[in-house]
């Protein structure tokens, strides 16, 4: 019960900071007045989480507007060089991994074929395979901008097929396509990617992952 409830606990916390963040990014900037009705959090969720943002240097201040018969209010915006992503697309023909910042200007890209070793199309999808594109991929990036792991902000993961989601594997990829048949994609990732614990993986289908 407590692993469970500390989950919880976790999951919620990840979902006020990306809500706060997602706003700031593309709203921004917003005062924590406006963050309230634009997120769905209360005022007291909102001081906690933007508090933990600024001391994290992911939030910083931007100037104040007058509110109406009060003290002006403090704007916030999300500070550009405070952290980092990477965007992995799972494509027909290779593996790419790209670093950026959170303009997304791109830092860093590799590409790694996917090649058929054999007679059938899906040989080129071994999930082995493309488990260790993204693990070297991910390495390669990383290092080419000499960036602190602990700044990364998360890791997209585009795969051609459907995504469902179980509390023990997190996501899972069919892709009829591909000869996936339930592959626990996050899992596998997390075991193989020298990553910290604490960076969360959103993995989905790529059409939706190239609309976002």
């Amino acid at each position: 019960m407590r692993v469970r409830s500390g989950r919880t606990v976790r999951d919620l916390r990840r979902e006020n900071r990306t809500a706060v963040l997602q706003r700031l990014y593309f709203d921004g900037p917003l005062s924590r007045f406006s963050l309230g009705p634009a997120t769905g959090l209360s005022s007291g969720s909102i001081s906690n989480v933007v508090a933990e943002l600024v001391a994290e240097g992911l939030v910083e201040e931007a100037g104040s507007v007058d509110s109406a018969g009060g003290r002006p209010r403090t704007l916030l915006r999300v500070s550009q060089h405070s952290a980092c992503m990477i965007g992995v697309d799972i494509g027909e023909t290779r593996v790419r991994v790209e670093l950026f910042d959170l303009a997304l200007t791109e830092l860093a890209r590799v590409e790694m074929p996917l090649t058929a070793n054999g007679p059938r199309r899906v040989d080129r999808y071994d999930v082995s395979v493309v488990v260790g594109h993204v693990r070297d991929g991910v390495e390669q990036v990383v290092r080419q901008a000499g960036v602190d792991p602990a700044r990364l902000l998360g890791v997209g993961v585009g795969v051609p097929g459907i995504v469902a989601r179980t509390p023990e594997d997190g996501a899972v990829v069919h892709g009829q396509t591909i000869g996936w048949n339930a592959v626990p994609l996050e899992r596998l990732l997390r075991a193989a990617v020298p990553l910290p614990e604490s960076v969360p993986y959103f993995i989905d289908n790529g059409a939706k992952t190239l609309g976002q």
